[in-house]
């Protein structure tokens, strides 16, 4: 009767271990929803403080979690900003756009592949725009849902609510606010527009002034803009930035914020339903979402519509991250200096358990979000395009050009957020420029940066 009593309570013991095991292996392995949007500039979020729009779902996720203020993408255009999420890297490395060759350790070692080598089930849906190797049934996603707008949300919800014995990454990858693109076609009557925007520029024209938003304080171009900001711009691109900036009035700006508003408001509920989604199904507490895009929108400022620039609302993003119960709620981190392209991948693999490659230049966000110290805090962050690069430390923003009679700009961002004023060359700022030029220097060398190399100037 001893012995029997014995086994009985040995198999008990057994039972009780193993679902503690269980669960502190999913603890360990959380599901992972990584969202992405695109054209989605850092300030249009209510909860950054924006009153023209209402953002209630990603507001939640910063009341749940922490939004970081200082986020930033390596590439403001959409493909190399997804090639550096995908893989971690600088994508100019590989070569230009849609024709970028990914060598064969990178591609063997990009998000999907590693997180899927973690033991995850994963699904990728919405917009890709990224070459070849890294679109997702070739990158270690198990399943791929091409629509990028209405659909997105219940295939999505359909693949993280089924009954399963492993964890789940799903990436969401939105393509809105990025339809701004079209409100110039929009107010022009000859010309091929979308449908939801051309209606959406009616309603605008419809409102009274009051009703719009108005002109940005910085609406204005800045004093000694470099040259080549204005003189890289397209004329026949989708949104043509040095017909706009030369053509539009007050009203036409306004009704161009306020459409950004509804677009941003628009994601923001196919957001809300993924969120909703986790808390019905019993699965908010053991999944981590995070949610960046994948460069920003000038919105008006410095009479400027569109990306390609190194301007705040070009190149400033959202970020926040959501894990209830692990990462405390209600921080805004507006210390750290985060680049999404390079910080997503190894974040989302120190919390799934997978090994990053060693050669990558990023690091996890989780000790900052967790609140265990940020030791691997980086003095600046680098944007590069066809242009220049940017370098953007604690105070400062430091950008050189190849070409053009002002090639460089430095601004004191603590002073002038607006970016208003380019303080390089003048007399009492060499000791901050030639210290960006000295950061530049280094990371040319740090990331291999051979491009760089023929326009940057050397510190006096």
């Amino acid at each position: 009767m001893t012995q029997m009593k014995s086994l009985k309570l040995f198999c008990l013991l057994s039972v009780v271990a193993a679902v503690i095991l269980s669960t502190s292996v999913a603890a360990a392995q959380p599901n992972i929803l990584f969202i992405i949007t695109d054209q989605h500039h850092a300030r249009m979020l209510s909860s950054a403080g924006n009153p023209y729009l209402k953002t209630r779902a990603l507001d939640s996720m910063a009341k749940s979690g922490i939004r970081f203020s200082r986020a930033y993408v390596t590439n403001p255009v959409c493909v190399p900003s997804r090639i550096s999420m995908a893989t971690g890297m600088m994508a100019g490395r590989f070569g230009k756009g849609m024709r970028a060759t990914i060598p064969k350790k990178v591609s063997d070692n990009s998000l999907g592949k590693l997180i899927k080598s973690g033991g995850y089930d994963t699904f990728y849906g919405g917009k890709v725009h990224m070459p070849p190797s890294l679109v997702p049934l070739k990158a270690g996603y198990d399943e791929f849902c091409k629509d990028q707008r209405d659909e997105l949300p219940g295939a999505c919800i359909e693949f993280m609510t089924r009954k399963r014995d492993k964890p789940f990454f799903a990436v969401a990858s939105f393509i809105n606010p990025h339809d701004i693109c079209f409100a110039y076609n929009a107010r022009q009557p000859n010309r091929k527009g979308k449908p939801l925007v051309d209606k959406l520029y009616q309603e605008a024209q419809a409102l009274p002034a009051d009703k719009l938003p108005p002109l940005p304080k910085n609406s204005e171009i800045p004093e000694r803009e470099p040259d080549a900001i204005e003189a890289t711009m397209k004329v026949t691109a989708v949104t043509p930035a040095k017909l706009i900036r030369k053509d539009y009035n007050e009203r036409d700006w306004r009704n161009y914020r306020w459409i950004y508003c509804r677009l941003t408001e628009r994601v923001d509920a196919q957001i809300g339903r993924l969120l909703d989604a986790l808390k019905k199904n019993g699965l908010e507490k053991n999944t981590l979402v995070i949610f960046t895009s994948d460069h920003g929108d000038m919105d008006g400022s410095h009479r400027l519509a569109s990306k390609n620039v190194f301007y705040e609302n070009s190149v400033g993003v959202p970020f926040i991250m959501q894990y209830k119960g692990v990462i405390p709620p209600g921080q805004v981190d507006e210390k750290s200096l985060v680049s999404n392209g390079l910080d997503v991948l190894p974040t989302l693999c120190d919390y799934a358990g997978v090994k990053a490659p060693a050669y990558l230049l990023g690091r996890s966000l989780r000790p900052v979000a967790e609140n265990l110290g940020d030791n691997a805090r980086r003095p600046y962050v680098v944007a590069e395009n066809n242009t220049g690069r940017m370098i953007r430390s604690d105070h400062y923003k430091y950008c050189v050009y190849t070409s053009g009679k002002i090639r460089e700009s430095l601004i004191d961002l603590r002073t002038d957020p607006g970016e208003m004023k380019n303080l390089a060359g003048k007399a009492g700022f060499e000791k901050h420029l030639n210290r960006h030029r000295e950061f530049l220097k280094q990371w040319i060398k740090e990331s291999e940066d051979v491009t760089a190399k023929a326009f940057a100037i050397e510190p006096n």
